[in-house]
């Protein structure tokens, strides 16, 4: 991994990272962003181990290809004014999130996605539960009349 003096990565190595994501992101294997740029498979290995060479003159095209702006392609972010209304921990989440590098950024989205997929598992079997207690709980219902109104349900 390549970074300066202060353990930062460097802006060079995280542009390789950037694009290995981003073809990634897209579906793509390094053969077809080869075939889209009209370069070999071997050169998007390079840019993509941190040898950038002739990197230079296809990021244009690779921002094109991966539909981002240059700007983004090149620094990984966006300047744009979002009036936002945040609680403090919005803010410190904002604030870390916007520290980490792409592909770490990626990972923590992923991670986020997680715990919200099994945030809802958990509130629907709650759910579910709840609802079987409420049809158990009836009792102006005999056990067969039950059984007859969940079944025309």
């Amino acid at each position: 991994m390549s970074t300066d003096q202060k353990g930062d990565i460097s802006p060079s190595f995280a542009l390789t990272r950037r694009i290995a994501m981003l073809r990634k992101s897209q579906g793509l294997s390094q053969q077809q962003l080869a075939d889209a740029l009209g370069v070999s498979r071997s050169a998007v290995a390079f840019w993509e181990t941190g040898r950038v060479g002739s990197l230079r003159k296809y990021i244009p095209k690779l921002a094109v290809l991966f539909g981002v702006s240059t700007e983004a392609f090149l620094t990984g972010m966006i300047e744009e004014d979002i009036p936002a209304v945040l609680t403090p921990d919005e803010d410190d989440l904002l604030r870390l999130y916007r520290k980490l590098d792409p592909e770490m950024k990626l990972t923590a989205q992923k991670w986020m996605e997680r715990q919200v997929h099994k945030q809802n598992a958990v509130r629907q079997k709650e759910a579910r539960l709840n609802e079987a207690r409420q049809k158990d709980s009836r009792p102006d219902l005999s056990p067969s009349v039950r059984a007859k109104a969940e079944s025309a349900s």
